[in-house]
């Protein structure tokens, strides 16, 4: 079995963002709704916590909560099982998972 990491990121606004590839903005659907995903500079994708629609860039002071993961659609994917259960997402962002 291979393990296969997950990291769940909370930032103060004024604090390092992510760095992404430029132009590698991709939407990706997950249960009938988009969520905004990058390619991270150092490898793997980013999700971001915003609506697609009318989301600031992954490295905005806006955007203070990520998903990282190895492929779009696990960051995605994980960043839409959070939005259903926020007790999972505050139990991660306090290290008590």
């Amino acid at each position: 079995m291979t393990d296969t990491t997950i990291e769940v990121t909370v930032a103060d606004p004024g604090e390092p963002r992510p760095s992404v590839v430029g132009d590698s903005r991709l939407d990706v659907a997950v249960d009938g709704e988009l969520y905004p995903t990058a390619e991270l500079t150092d490898g793997g994708y980013l999700a971001w916590w915003f609506e697609a629609a009318d989301s600031p860039a992954p490295d905005a002071d806006a955007t203070t909560e990520w998903v990282a993961a190895p492929t779009r659609f696990l960051a995605a994917a994980t960043l839409r099982e959070l939005w259903a259960n926020p007790a999972a997402f505050d139990r991660i962002a306090d290290g008590s998972v």
